[in-house]
């Protein structure tokens, strides 16, 4: 089997486990107000308990990967960037939340929550929509230097 075909199907079937995990909860998850309509006003911006997450330690990523992560971004090229989000968020939620963790200028840990607003514009898989990045948000808000190169 070709290396690049297997690895996608992986990916399609992670994803696929992803959504029907998120299905079978019947989340949707929308935390902050505007999330719904695409837009959050920097103030209303909630983010989600740690201890809420299913993938409560997180995840170490690097500098240069979440600076790639730009407006317009669809949920599968972040997915492919830095995984499912760790908090319950359904297919349909306007907003995603990660626990991502850098390391500073003096190789210590930095933890950083992260939240993606996306679009209102989906109107189903079957219509070839995808829901598309248009806000970003950190907590606290200095994590936001690692998103640049």
């Amino acid at each position: 089997m070709n290396v690049s075909i297997y690895q996608h199907s992986l990916y399609r079937h992670g994803l696929l486990a992803t959504a029907l995990l998120f299905a079978a909860t019947g989340c949707t998850w929308h935390l902050s107000p505007g999330a719904q309509q695409g837009s959050v006003n920097p103030e209303d911006v909630v983010f989600p308990e740690q201890h809420s997450a299913w993938q409560k330690e997180g995840k170490i990523v690097e500098q240069n990967d979440i600076a790639k992560i730009k407006a317009g971004f669809t949920k599968e090229e972040i997915y492919q960037v830095i995984g499912a989000p760790h908090f319950q968020e359904g297919f349909n939620a306007r907003e995603w939340d990660y626990i991502l963790k850098f390391y500073d200028s003096n190789d210590n840990i930095e933890t950083c929550l992260y939240k993606i607003i996306f679009d209102n514009g989906y109107e189903g898989k079957l219509r070839g929509d995808s829901f598309q990045a248009t806000e970003f948000y950190w907590q606290p808000v200095s994590c936001g230097q690692y998103a640049n190169n």
